[in-house]
């Protein structure tokens, strides 16, 4: 059978304390080099700066290894990386940083990837992001110790609807039209960011929800030089 060319994973919220994304990465780099899409909030970027590579070196210094071996790898900005900028770049050692779409020719497949967000009708927390990835917010994040800014990070993650899967609350839901209009011009749309992994039809588009990362399982997307796209899951 024909190996992947293409991997597709995102909301993994890795904090260290679970290292299945990690063993999954290394099983990754032990295959001849592809290219990686992680499609968002894979970390808790919430500075661009030290104190947050140091807390996760170890999923960091793994994707450097897999560049550096061959493998071409795209970081979409998801909420959790509103901060990410050039510090975010280079300590993930990826090839391109991306906002808010990726598009990719797989075979006869023009595929286009989002994080997600942009798909909700969210408006509480469509007015956080444009604060969150102002310039002005970041500076202000600099002068506060990254103690304090963690923080707040929590309080923030305890709050996050974004961080439980979707529900039926009225005021929070996929909208069709935002997928509709997202996805126009290409044949398959990927995201993630509301936790599900499923393939449906909305509005004629092909959606794929790549899923997220709970402890002890992936969830992920693989994608073949013919144009197929695979959703895996799997204990890591």
């Amino acid at each position: 059978m024909p190996a992947p060319l293409l991997y597709i994973a995102g909301d993994v919220h890795h904090d260290g304390s679970d290292p299945g994304f990690g063993r999954w990465l290394d099983r990754l780099a032990a295959l001849p080099p592809a290219r990686l899409v992680l499609l968002g909030d894979v970390v808790e970027w919430w500075t661009d700066g030290p104190a947050c590579r140091a807390k996760h070196e170890p999923i960091l210094a793994r994707l450097r290894a897999m560049r550096r071996a061959g493998w071409w790898i795209d970081i979409l900005r998801g909420n959790r990386e509103l901060a990410g900028g050039r510090a975010f770049e280079i300590a993930c050692g990826c090839s391109q940083l991306h906002h808010p779409q990726l598009d990719i020719q797989l075979g006869p497949v023009h595929l286009r990837i989002v994080h997600g967000d942009r798909l909700m009708h969210d408006p509480a927390y469509r007015a956080w992001s444009v604060v969150g990835r102002s310039f002005f917010f970041r500076a202000h994040q600099m002068l506060y110790p990254p103690a304090a800014l963690e923080l707040v990070a929590r309080m923030i993650r305890r709050s996050s609807r974004g961080s439980r899967p979707m529900t039926a609350k009225p005021s929070i839901f996929m909208d069709p039209r935002k997928v509709h209009g997202a996805a126009r011009g290409c044949d398959v749309l990927v995201a993630g960011h509301v936790h599900q992994s499923w393939r449906r039809r909305i509005r004629g588009v092909d959606l794929i929800l790549a899923g997220h990362w709970p402890p002890g399982r992936g969830h992920w997307v693989e994608g073949f030089a013919d144009g197929r796209l695979e959703r895996r899951s799997e204990a890591v």
